[in-house]
């Protein structure tokens, strides 16, 4: 996965011997950008940019080298199809589901996040065809193959309000189906949004055709479509939505059965600073790390950012390269409607857990500061067509900076926003 491409990077950064490393790699293609599935690869037909690899292999999100099969074989790192069944502590051996073992000297666990199912929720019929997790390249690809075949024609249920359901809707919107997104909170992206920031934003989506349906839930997926595809949906509320095609994004859970014998925090492996597991010779990173926190405690962030720089510290704690104990700053961001002429974006940095205020900056933008103990402890710029890498650079600053958080729009005239 992703991660798992940076830590290559690194390895080949810090002159890891040629036939030292090797990936096990669940997914039948080379590491690649994740976050470029629900963004430019489902990009309607007639965008100017549409990802498919090799395009977006890592570690080009990070401005690296696009790492093909070329990279791998020039610096000898060994690629094991298949995904990671069990790892034996004690005698230093991984087993992969293939039937394969092999043994290290020093093991970095990347296996990342799988989506929730619906149907932990009680919801039925979330296995119909038509009815997409995309987690993979694989389930991209699929969900791409069902929209082509549709031409534009029918309608698309989004099932979730967050990350996964905002940037899918953006997207096939864009092809010409109608799309409603259906979740039961009170607003979209409920862990970072107040209502304000929220309200924005879910005017931003109407005003390009997309319903929201908010304070309702999915309880089933019908069939009813060619071969017992899905055609509509049951809600809570007894209404129905007619649909060709479910996307599904209801939050997600570490990979971590491979190992049960490691400390674990969050729901993950618990790391230090180095992203060392309890076990001094294992190390963990990206989604599957719970790490110590810069705002007191541990977290743990499933955010692209944090994947490609646990990967780096980890790979220089392993092979004893002296490093500063990881002090992350918290950034992630989300680009839609990328493929026309008004395209969103927002960029956030820092800690969500203060007050949140938020500024009308223009008809087209709002921003937002947290506030504890009277200072900026986090920020967020979001518009159309968004910030720029000279204001995320300048919003960075001003979380770091702890600026006074009296009012929002003296905190970003602070910095030059």
């Amino acid at each position: 996965g992703n991660a798992a491409g940076y830590a290559c990077k690194e390895f080949v950064a810090q002159g890891a011997s040629y036939g030292k490393v090797a990936v096990v790699a669940a997914e039948p293609v080379l590491p690649y950008e994740r976050p470029a599935l629900t963004k430019a690869y489902l990009h309607p037909p007639s965008a100017k940019v549409r990802a498919r690899l090799p395009g977006f292999h890592t570690c080009v999100g990070g401005g690296g080298e696009r790492q093909t099969a070329e990279f791998y074989e020039k610096h000898g790192i060994e690629i094991l199809k298949g995904r990671v069944s069990s790892i034996d502590l004690q005698a230093k051996r991984v087993k992969i589901s293939e039937g394969q073992e092999c043994a290290y000297g020093k093991l970095v666990i990347a296996t990342g996040c799988r989506p929730l199912r619906a149907s932990k929720f009680g919801v039925k019929g979330d296995d119909l065809p038509n009815v997409f997790y995309v987690r993979e390249e694989k389930e991209a690809g699929e969900l791409v193959q069902a929209l082509e075949k549709l031409e534009g024609k029918g309608q698309v249920v989004i099932v979730g309000g967050g990350y996964i359901g905002l940037e899918c809707a953006a997207a096939l919107v864009g092809w010409g189906f109608e799309v409603t997104m259906v979740f039961p909170e009170k607003h979209c992206m409920p862990r970072l949004f107040n209502d304000e920031l929220a309200k924005w934003l879910e005017d931003q989506y109407a005003s390009r055709g997309i319903k929201l349906l908010k304070g309702d839930s999915v309880t089933e997926l019908v069939s009813g479509g060619v071969g017992g595809a899905v055609s509509s949906v049951t809600l809570k509320s007894g209404a129905s939505l007619p649909c060709s095609v479910a996307v599904v994004g209801v939050g997600s859970e570490p990979n971590v059965e491979c190992c049960d014998a490691l400390k674990m925090d969050h729901g993950a492996f618990a790391v230090d600073a180095y992203m060392r597991t309890s076990d001094a010779d294992v190390f963990a990173i990206g989604d599957v790390c719970a790490f110590p926190s810069k705002y007191g405690g541990t977290s743990r962030m499933e955010h692209v950012d944090h994947a490609r720089k646990s990967a780096a510290q980890a790979v220089k704690a392993a092979m004893g390269v002296e490093a500063e104990p990881y002090s992350y700053l918290p950034y992630f961001y989300s680009r839609i409607f990328e493929y026309s002429d008004a395209p969103i974006v927002f960029n956030f940095f820092g800690d969500q857990s203060g007050e949140c205020k938020t500024c009308v900056r223009s008809e087209k933008s709002i921003g937002a500061i947290w506030a504890k103990d009277g200072k900026v402890v986090g920020a967020l710029l979001m518009g159309s067509p968004g910030p720029s890498a000279d204001d995320a650079n300048k919003l960075k600053g001003l979380v770091t900076s702890g600026a006074a958080a009296a009012d929002p729009a003296a905190a970003f005239d602070s910095v030059g926003l």
